[in-house]
């Protein structure tokens, strides 16, 4: 088989290049801040609605479809608004 489907939550994909990351969080959850300073952010909202912050001064609402990249050196935390799903795409330097 050449493709291979995951759906779970946790790590999905793993390779000396990037990992890609689905994360759950229940209304009014929140990802602590934190920044992935050797890597490229690629966030990818799947289901519901959140709030991402970075660096504490910039804020973007995203819903299902809309996707944020930025530089992992800046920092970010995320609340959700509504029960949210998301992907995570970390992409090394």
């Amino acid at each position: 088989m050449v493709g291979n489907v995951k759906s779970e939550i946790g790590v999905l994909f793993s390779k000396d290049n990037f990992m890609l990351v689905k994360k759950e969080l229940k209304k009014g959850e929140k990802v602590e801040k934190h920044n992935h300073e050797n890597e490229e952010v690629v966030f990818t909202v799947l289901k519901g609605k959140v709030e991402v912050f970075l660096n504490e001064k910039e804020n973007h609402i995203l819903v299902p479809g809309e996707i944020l990249q930025f530089d992992g050196i800046n920092f970010i935390n995320v609340v959700a608004i509504e029960d949210s799903e998301f992907s995570v795409t970390l992409i090394k330097k």
